[in-house]
């Protein structure tokens, strides 16, 4: 995880990053689950998959992995409530 908190730490910093989850399944540890939202799919899949953080770190954490990475393009259908006490 020490590797995921570096990588964190550089999407963050993204001005275009509007969300970054770190999900781990509470039955499958192993399993860890990253969300991602960007302000858009174009601006992800033309600039922010080629930054240049990303290789290295996979690289470095797929000998880890249990499965091969899976990618996905989601739209929002409900927005994330944000008052206090929300939960899914």
């Amino acid at each position: 995880m020490r590797e995921l908190a570096v990588l964190r730490v550089l999407i963050e910093r993204e001005p275009d990053c509007l969300r970054f989850d770190v999900l781990r399944n509470t039955e499958h540890p192993g399993e860890v689950l990253m969300i991602e939202a960007w302000s858009s799919r174009d601006h992800f899949e033309q600039v922010q998959s080629k930054r240049a953080y990303y290789a290295p770190y996979f690289a470095r954490v797929k000998s880890m992995w249990l499965d091969e990475r899976q990618l996905g393009h989601w739209d929002v259908v409900s927005p994330v409530a944000t008052q206090p006490g929300y939960g899914l």
